[in-house]
């Protein structure tokens, strides 16, 4: 125990004045004639002995009553175990992420014990220091600094964030304040391994680091890891299912109830087992009809983290893909693959009658036979390969020299020997789901190729001596080039089986306008197929009562969004210009945020090597905490025990004096 105005202690001589007043009585006696005492001898006696232990109790009241009023004015404490929480600027960072809803060994979420935490926090500091508030979000003008009684009414205000935290954008948040400032900086955090990163570049030997890990009771969690379509283009009226692959990343699950909805009516459910790490597929038939826009959610039960018990995407009717044909011939194979199709819409043109405003809406271009091509039109060629579109070239039987397209160099070959094409190799994704199996006894197509190509591309049909046919050169978008004409003297591959899957696949891989099912909360972009932005009009993404305008832009016929990240939720937002909607998209939250996997102490602390004044703590219940760290790093002030110590002897004596 130490004193802070220890000079005082000279007051304790003031000891002797009660007891100087006790050994020496100074009242006179005064003689009392009793004609018989023999009555009162043992009056006498008694009378005497309760005197001296009342005069006894009264001393050690008033000794005390001084003592401990001396005390007071010395200013007795407890010193601190270490220094520490003395400076004036504090950071007080709250991980508001939804891994953070799992419970503690004390039956309360994770995010409410944090906020108790910090409101205790605020308390150990005077009422000058400045707090800066960061969480999640990091709204701007969070690391400004804030009165004490502000960051204790924000801490009220702060609710789940979508958005997790890398700790290499933590702590660069955290270090950018003024140059030179001494801070007190506080991190109360779950430290979850998905989110949470590497940081071990970080390097601080001037600010002192108090790291609150909340332990969670269990770290498991059951969540959607996937969905698929099985065939990505929906069409009305056509054999269609969901492909649902679910995660379970705790204890074995059984009996779990999954359903799915379909713009708010049930289309199915079905009870799963699922052992611990591991992952169950489930397959949903889409039945009945389907809107040209249809929100569809995937749901179950399962306690405590629930943020992520539900997936919301959405199932959106393919449009067409638009194809061109330019070809000088009056009719040809490809015409007849795709008018078949409703999938498709083909339009031909011949070569020297060209709508240029409607080839430039195609998402496929062939170039069908053309012995020259036109300035314009290569350089339309370029364009639509530049816009990630795609172009087919078919060469005529006779081209009038050796000539580019694109940036691939067509020369012509002698006549090959007509040969047979390899079977495709099915690993390559372009033939994935096409087949499911060709025999070795499979009887391909022949072909006599006329034109080889620098340089090559990716063979994706060749002869058996090894010689390309159908190649593929992707830049931006895909350039296809055939090395012989689709004629009968040079080939039979467009009479063959095969034909119609490779053409069908070109144009499916060729479709701009493929959106995904669901997109993620913390997606920095979002990219849709629209025409254009009307001058005057922005695109809104609406959900319930709010309304959001990121900023946008077009991009190759794309609208570009980029997303305020820190204000969207989980669920459905429609597009829409003006009263207009153009689609419906949906989030969700980051798959993860969903793996409860936390740091020990241990891993932290060897991630912080390079931090000078570090201090790790596990998490208790506000109040101890609290408690711990005042122990730890607060003097403990007697001096109020000691005024009330005192007052408690004053009123004693007073009491003995009264009645005893």
């Amino acid at each position: 125990m130490s004193f802070t105005y220890p000079i005082f202690l000279w007051g304790l001589t003031a000891l002797a004045i009660p007891i100087i007043i006790h050994l020496f009585n100074f009242r006179k006696a005064k003689r009392v004639s009793f004609s018989n005492v023999r009555f009162l001898e043992n009056i006498k006696k008694q009378n005497s002995s309760n005197l001296r232990l009342r005069h006894l109790l009264i001393l050690l009241t008033r000794l005390l009553f001084i003592f401990f009023l001396v005390l007071v004015f010395a200013q007795p404490y407890i010193p601190s175990i270490e220094d520490g929480l003395q400076s004036r600027s504090v950071t007080l960072y709250i991980d508001n992420s939804n891994s953070m809803s799992n419970l503690t060994e004390r039956g309360v979420s994770g995010f409410n014990e944090t906020l108790g935490i910090a409101q205790e926090i605020t308390n150990l500091y005077p009422a000058e220091t400045q707090f800066s508030l960061i969480t999640n979000d990091f709204v701007p003008g969070t690391s400004q600094g804030r009165a004490k009684a502000k960051t204790a009414e924000d801490l009220t205000e702060i609710k789940y964030s979508s958005l997790s935290r890398s700790g290499q954008e933590l702590f660069d948040k955290i270090q950018g304040g003024k140059p030179g400032e001494i801070k007190d900086i506080f991190i109360l955090s779950d430290f979850q391994q998905s989110t949470i990163g590497q940081f071990e570049q970080i390097i601080d030997s001037t600010n002192q680091y108090h790291l609150i890990r909340m332990e969670m009771t269990e770290q498991k969690n059951i969540f959607v890891d996937t969905v698929l379509l099985e065939n990505p283009f929906l069409v009305s009226n056509q054999k269609n299912a969901v492909h649902i692959k679910v995660r379970n990343d705790g204890t074995d699950i059984n009996d779990l109830q999954v359903k799915f909805f379909v713009n708010d009516n049930q289309s199915g459910t079905t009870s799963i087992d699922i052992e611990a790490n591991s992952t169950k597929d489930l397959v949903f038939e889409l039945s009945g009809r389907l809107e040209s826009s249809n929100r569809c959610r995937v749901s179950f039960e399962d306690f405590p983290v629930v943020f992520d018990n539900d997936y919301f995407f959405t199932l959106n009717l393919a449009s067409k893909i638009k194809i061109v044909e330019v070809t000088d011939e009056k009719k040809t194979p490809i015409g007849q693959v795709y008018k078949n199709n409703p999938l498709f819409s083909i339009t031909s043109f011949q070569s020297n009658n060209i709508s240029y405003p409607i080839l430039e809406q195609a998402d496929l271009l062939i170039l069908n036979g053309l012995p020259n091509i036109a300035a314009g039109l290569e350089a339309q060629v370029n364009k639509q390969l530049s816009q990630g579109k795609s172009v087919i070239f078919i060469p005529a039987s006779v081209l009038s020299t050796d000539y580019r397209i694109s940036n691939v160099k067509m020369q012509s070959d002698s006549l090959a020997a007509r040969t047979s094409l390899k079977l495709p190799d099915l690993n390559n994704p372009f033939f994935a789901n096409i087949f499911e199996e060709l025999g070795r006894d499979t009887q391909m197509p022949e072909v006599s190729t006329t034109y080889r190509f620098q340089p090559n591309g990716r063979s994706l049909l060749k002869t058996k001596t090894d010689v390309p046919y159908l190649s593929l050169f992707p830049t931006s978008g895909n350039l296809y080039l055939f090395a012989a004409p689709l004629s009968a003297a040079y080939t039979n591959f467009h009479r063959h089986a095969l034909f119609v899957p490779v053409l069908h696949r070109i144009a499916e891989l060729s479709s701009s306008n493929h959106p995904a099912l669901a997109y993620s909360v913390d997606q920095m972009n979002l990219s849709l197929k629209v025409d254009s932005i009307p001058n005057g009009q922005l695109y809104k993404l609406i959900r319930e009562d709010a309304e959001l305008i990121p900023s946008q832009r077009i991009s190759a016929n794309e609208l570009v969004l980029d997303m305020p990240r820190y204000l969207l939720s989980a669920g459905y937002y429609d597009l829409m210009l003006g009263y207009h909607q153009i689609t419906t998209v949906a989030f969700n939250h980051p798959k993860l945020e969903s793996d409860l996997k936390t740091l020990s102490m241990e891993e932290i602390k060897a991630r912080l090597t390079g931090v000078k004044n570090l201090n790790l703590y596990e998490a208790q219940e506000a109040k101890v905490f609290s408690n711990n760290l005042k122990e730890k790093y607060h003097q403990r002030d007697l001096w109020k025990y000691a005024l009330i110590l005192s007052l408690i002897f004053l009123f004693a004596e007073s009491l003995l004096l009264r009645f005893l």
